[in-house]
């Protein structure tokens, strides 16, 4: 009994070595494979300052957001580089010194309720705003920020408006 035993301990032992050592190879030659790929790559735009230019502008996009508090403070944002992909929400999440918002989740999204220390009150929110090029005009969009993609060169606002008066005023 004992040698089926130490005959079992011995198998599993060369079994577990074996599968160890496939494993280890397989991480080995993808960590190899991207080591190439990094060396290239740093290689092809290492002295190219403009082709490193070229290729984070295709991945990145460049907006201008307009920050108003309600009492004549503005403070643009122009030429404010961001991910692709990013919203509204985001833009204004990484601007702002400090933020507070609630995530209604689904369909409603985020709803910003604080920036840079002013918040929501019962007659005052945060609002944003989309400038329509076409029609040489803001749009309120009538969803959250957090669900309005950026595209490039795109103008945003976001202001800090009264409730009473509906629909609110455009930024000025």
């Amino acid at each position: 009994m004992e040698k089926r035993a130490f005959t079992y301990v011995v198998l599993g032992v060369l079994v577990w070595a074996i599968l160890g050592t496939i494993v280890a190879s397989y991480y080995f030659l993808q960590y190899d494979s991207y080591q190439r790929e990094y060396k290239a790559l740093i290689d092809l735009l290492g002295s190219d300052i403009e082709g490193m230019s070229n290729l984070l502008e295709g991945i990145s996009l460049e907006a201008n957001i307009l920050l108003s508090y309600g009492n004549e403070t503005k403070v643009w944002y122009n030429n404010t580089v961001l991910p692709l992909g990013s919203t509204a929400f985001t833009a204004i999440y990484y601007l702002a010194e400090s933020i507070n918002y609630t995530d209604y989740g689904g369909e409603l999204g985020i709803l910003v309720t604080s920036i840079n220390g002013v918040a929501d009150n019962s007659t005052h929110g945060w609002l944003y705003w989309q400038w329509d090029p076409q029609y040489s005009m803001w749009m309120f969009p009538q969803y959250s920020s957090a669900k309005y993609i950026l595209h490039k060169g795109e103008v945003i606002a976001f202001t800090y408006s009264s409730y009473m008066q509906w629909p609110p005023p455009a930024p000025t």
